[in-house]
Order: structure tokens, then C-alpha cells, then sequence
């Protein structure tokens, strides 16, 4: 019996049938990373009778719901009978009757063990994704219960995340990732005593390119990679990237001496931060500690002296230059438990709960979605994990970034906000004991001092809370 039969039986009953299988956490999981916004445009590939339609009509998004089935399709119509923010079209997701880069998203949970090709599946969904859009798969791990191909037509058993991990990038998008949703899918077996119990893991990439609503974050980040990469590239490069005129400090005066002592020369050239903070953090052997914007790598070195062996530390970077720099520093200096990854802040390729501290210096100010980055940090971070961070703040507001030199944003000074403004975004992602001290005043470089405000460097903590 082919799926579509199979959910054509089943369509009037799918939503008992689901609630048994599987729970909202993984609706859940699948918007979060998504990140879409009101008067957006998704589609929702393998819709069924509406589980993941009906959370983004709620955030204002405007929905494609395509299915094999009219039966399930059907019962969406019964379930949201008043509702003008769905299209519903009948097809099948690797022929999909949906436009070339005409949706802002792309969504398909537990579609993909269904279909016969699943790379061709989802080329077809980047192929109706605006650039810029993001692709989201929630489905299910590798597993052998056998008796769901014959009970409800499972075409595979689950997915190797690695084999996930390749099909999206195989399709052209990038920042691709696969983690875990915290939840399970069960189902018994109608004809035995045996129970699936199956993971169910989340993937996301994002289609290369720029929509409307982030040519100007486009054009940051191009403009912060240019920057640092030019400074990797410099074998002599020895001053803070953070500009000319004072925003951050020289490394000797942000590091107490005997710590950085016996690292290489090129590893403390290369600081380009404006505070220490992993002299903050309060580490401890054995724990996992994440630097976001590692650059040359001099923090992690420091970090994982003090985890020691037991411990692990990873740095995540954009700037692939600057992750060159820091993997041949690592080879110099013989280090094993030090880690180095390329991606951007605001899509950490780390998974959920696995950090213990996170660690970052004249970074979070480069970006122009602090509060990505911040719902990245609270995501990957332990409950009761720590947040220790130096960064450039104001008090007041700088000119907006459409209205300056994208250079000013590069050097540390255009994406700095108030600090007050930071640490209510840090309180919104979820942290708690949220706390700023300030370290140091910088000149004012922005070249509009007459709006500026106060250029701070500052040391920032935070905590992620233990479940209640």
C-alpha cells in the first residue's frame, strides 16, 4: 500500500493518531529555528491536518500546506475553517506546486522517511525558497522497528543526521546543522507487542543569498569577515581589529602577563578582543566551554589550560582565515582538547545542553541579531551553565548602521548598544543573574561624537536556570 492510501484511511483520525506519536516540543523546535517573522510566507510540505500550520498562523506567518492526501487536507480545512492565512494545495514533495523562491520557509516534519527519494525532496524544497530562506526537517533518527514499514508505510527507517547533514548541503544551503528536539516519537505495533521508541532530530540551512529583510545583516557580516580576514592574513597583524583609535585595549593590558606568558607569539598578536574573559568565568577541570568569535584562538588556549585534560573547549568563527590561524597555532602548540568550528554566532553548530561555559570577547557587538545570538547561547548552554563575556556597550545610542560606513561596524563601535539594552536581551532570552561592570571607557571613534554616546568596554555574566 502506497503513504498516500495509507494517510487517505487515516486522515480523519491523524490527530489522536499524532498527539500518541509525538508532542508540540518538536512544533516547537522547528519554529525556533526557523526564526520566521509576521507577513512571512512558509510552506509546509507533508502538512497533514495542520500540527505545524497551526503555530505559524499564530506568529502572523502565511502558510502553503501541501499534501498527497485530500483526505488529510480535508480534515485541515474542518480544523481552521475560518482561516485566510492558508493555501492548501494537493502534491507530492518531490513534485511540489509551489513557485521558484516564493516562500520565506520551508517546513517538513516526519515527511521525509515518507517520500521515495529524500535528496530529491529536498532539492524541490530549496528550490521554492527565497535566498536567504531557511529549510527546517524535523524526523526521525536511525532505528530498526521493522514492523513500521508494514503498518504504516514507512519508506526508511529514520536518517543517519550525517546523511541529513549532506543532503542539505549537497542541496546548496548553508549554516546547515542537525540536532536534537528532546523529544520521541512512540507508536506500539497493531499486529505485536513491540513499541518504536525513536529520537527525533531538527534540521535547518539556510539558501545562500540575501531576501529584503536581510540585505543590511548580509552586508555586516561580508563586511566583518572582509575585515578579520584581512588581519588573519597578515602574518605581522599584532593590534586589536577593533579600531585605530582605542575601542579595545593592547593585549598586555587585558591579560594578566603570567597567563599569556608561555603562549606563542602569533597566538597573543593575534588578541583582538577588549577584556580577559576567561579570568571571569571561573572555570573548572572537566568543564565544556564555547568561545564565540574564537578569531586567532587565545582565549581557547587559556580556557583549556584551565579544564585541563578532562575538559573540552570549541571556537566557533565565520572567518575561515582566521580559523586557519587558530588550527595551526593548536598543531604548534600540541593541544587535544581544543576544538575549532566555522560558523556565525546567531546558528551555533553545537548541540542543544551540551556547554557548560561560554566565553566571548569583542564579538556579540559585531552582530547585527544579538538576540539570535543570545537565543543561540541560552540554547546550547547546560541548565545552571554560565555566560562570561567582554564587550563593547554604550551608554546612549549610536547612529544607525544604514546611516554609517559599514567599516565602523567591522571596528566595534556602529553594533554597539546600550548596555542596558544588552542585558535586557540577554534577560529575554532566558538568562538570569544578569550582570555588567564596567572595565573601561573607550574613545569615541565613530566619527559622530555628537550623537554618540559612551563607548564602554565591559564585562558582562549571566546564568542559564536549572529547571524549576
Amino acid at each position: 500500500m502506497a503513504s498516500k492510501v495509507y494517510f487517505d484511511q487515516i486522515g480523519s483520525r491523524w490527530d489522536e493518531l499524532r498527539r500518541s506519536f509525538f508532542s508540540e516540543a518538536v512544533r516547537d523546535k522547528a519554529l525556533a529555528l526557523a526564526y520566521v517573522q509576521p507577513g512571512q510566507v512558509a510552506a509546509d510540505i507533508g502538512a497533514g491536518t495542520g500540527f505545524l500550520t497551526e503555530g505559524l498562523v499564530r506568529r502572523g506567518v502565511r502558510v502553503i500546506a501541501v499534501d498527497q492526501s485530500a483526505v488529510m487536507l480535508d480534515a485541515m480545512r474542518q480544523r481552521f475553517p475560518a482561516e485566510d492565512a492558508i493555501d492548501y494545495r494537493q502534491g507530492d514533495a518531490e513534485h511540489l506546486p509551489i513557485d521558484d523562491q516564493s516562500v520565506d520557509a520551508v517546513f517538513a516534519n516526519m515527511l521525509l522517511h515518507h517520500v521515495e527519494n529524500p535528496p530529491n525532496a529536498i532539492a524541490e524544497m530549496v528550490r521554492i525558497l527565497k535566498p536567504g530562506g531557511r529549510v527546517v526537517i524535523t524526523d526521525l533518527d536511525e532505528h530498526n522497528y521493522t514492523f513500521l514499514r508494514d503498518e504504516q508505510h514507512d519508506r526508511w527507517l529514520g536518517f543517519k543526521r550525517a546523511e541529513v547533514e549532506r543532503w542539505l548541503v549537497e542541496a546548496g544551503l548553508e549554516q546547515v546543522r542537525v540536532v536534537g528536539t528532546d523529544d520521541h516519537c512512540c507508536s506500539a505495533s497493531t499486529q505485536s507487542d513491540r513499541r518504536a521508541d525513536v529520537t527525533i532530530f531538527a534540521a535547518m540551512g539556510r539558501k545562500a543569498g540575501s531576501s529584503t529583510t536581510e540585505h543590511g545583516d548580509a552586508a555586516i557580516h561580508d563586511a566583518v569577515r572582509q575585515h578579520y580576514a584581512a588581519i588573519a592574513s597578515t602574518p605581522s597583524a599584532s593590534s586589536c581589529g577593533c579600531g585605530s583609535d582605542g575601542c579595545c585595549s593592547d593585549q598586555s593590558r587585558l591579560y594578566d602577563p603570567a597567563l599569556i606568558a608561555e603562549l606563542p607569539v602569533d597566538v597573543t598578536g593575534l588578541s583582538l578582543g577588549c577584556g580577559d574573559p576567561v579570568s571571569i568565568a571561573g572555570l573548572n577541570p572537566g568543564e565544556t566551554v564555547l568561545d564565540l568569535g574564537s578569531g586567532g584562538g587565545i582565549d581557547c588556549f587559556l580556557a583549556a589550560r584551565q579544564v585541563g585534560e578532562t575538559g573540552y573547549v570549541i571556537g566557533v568563527d565565520m572567518t575561515p582565515e582566521m580559523i586557519a590561524r587558530a588550527n595551526a597555532s593548536k598543531a604548534r602548540m600540541g593541544l587535544t582538547n581544543v576544538e575549532f568550528r566555522q560558523g556565525q554566532i546567531e546558528a551555533l553548530p553545537v548541540d542543544d545542553e551540551s556547554i557548560d561555559v561560554i566565553l566571548s570577547n569583542c564579538v556579540i557587538n559585531l552582530s547585527p541579531d544579538k538576540r539570535a545570538v543570545f537565543r543561540e547561547a541560552f540554547r546550547v548552554l547546560k541548565p545552571g551553565g554560565r555566560l562570561s563575556v567582554s564587550d563593547i556597550v554604550t551608554e546612549g545610542t549610536l547612529p544607525a548602521y544604514r546611516d554609517i560606513d559599514l567599516t565602523d561596524w567591522a571596528a566595534c563601535v556602529a553594533g554597539a548598544i546600550d548596555v542596558e539594552d544588552y542585558l535586557q536581551l540577554l534577560r529575554e532570552a532566558g538568562f538570569v543573574d544578569v550582570h555588567a561592570v564596567d572595565k573601561a571607557t573607550a574613545a569615541e571613534i565613530s566619527g559622530e561624537s555628537a550623537h554618540a554616546g559612551r563607548i564602554l568596554s565591559a564585562r558582562i555574566t549571566a546564568r542559564k536556570p536549572l529547571p524549576a
